[in-house]
């Protein structure tokens, strides 16, 4: 989407009989963009980049039959051309089952974490203590120093329930309310039709009541299988991105 590339890979491990270790890596890069400047918009000939990447490990358990708990640290860094802000964070969430196949609630904290600020090249710089004073040195080194900001950070508290329409066809309905400290409040609406127990058919919308919110409609489909040493899943999702017109996503789940 926008030249923007995303890229998510993680991996699973059991540990005991209620418990999961993993660990996972996220990164984003935006592709190369043109350096403009005021004397130069048209652009300088150089250009840059900006690049994220996310590594966390986590673990989870499952407490007892209906509520189960996890958390994850990670470590987050953005780059921006020459310079970069990194820090860690802490996510942790909760899952409890009201009553088997019936209400399900969950709630997260994503992002808790220190503040941090940018450094590095590109905020070196070159000074001139009296531009307008002939004779003194006009190039004193200098550093541009940022101010320390904190990490956006997001509380989610979802409710999910499944409805079974037949006995080959199962809708489950999921709805999430989210409070970031950036932003309005929002709320997103999911559901999924599983036909068979092989067939999927996913509709939603995202953040609703958003404030200049430049996303909405999502949809999707996917297919389940087997072979004969695993299962995978195959699932394709569009999704309304405002100016950034719409996007398509992929997914790949095998399960050994």
């Amino acid at each position: 989407m926008a030249g923007i590339r995303y890229d998510y890979v993680a991996a699973a491990i059991p540990v005991g009989t209620a418990g999961c270790a993993y660990a996972a890596i996220t990164g984003l890069n935006s592709g190369d963009i043109d350096v403009r400047t005021v004397s130069q918009p048209l652009g300088t000939g150089e250009r840059y980049s900006v690049s994220d990447v996310a590594i966390g490990l986590g673990y989870g358990r499952q407490l007892t039959d209906r509520f189960a708990a996890g958390g994850q640290i990670s470590f987050v860094q953005e780059t921006i051309w020459r310079s970069s802000a990194r820090t860690f964070t802490l996510n942790v969430g909760t899952h409890y089952q009201v009553s088997e196949r019936g209400l399900h609630i969950g709630a997260s904290l994503s992002n808790f974490g220190t503040q941090t600020g940018y450094s590095g090249r590109d905020l070196r710089i070159t000074y001139d203590n009296d531009p307008g004073r002939f004779g003194d040195n006009g190039a004193l080194p200098a550093e541009i120093f940022t101010g320390d900001f904190p990490v956006p950070s997001v509380f989610r508290l979802g409710a999910g329930m499944p409805f079974r329409l037949s006995p080959d066809a199962r809708l489950d309905v999921e709805v999430d309310a989210f409070h970031p400290s950036d932003n309005s409040e929002s709320v997103s609406l999911g559901s999924e039709l599983t036909l068979g127990e092989r067939l999927r058919l996913h509709a939603g919308y995202q953040n609703a009541f958003l404030k200049d919110s430049e996303v909405g409609l999502t949809l999707g489909a996917g297919v389940m299988g087997n072979s004969p040493s695993a299962r995978f899943r195959l699932d394709y999702a569009w999704a309304d991105q405002g100016r950034l017109n719409s996007s398509h996503r992929f997914t790949v789940g095998v399960v050994f």
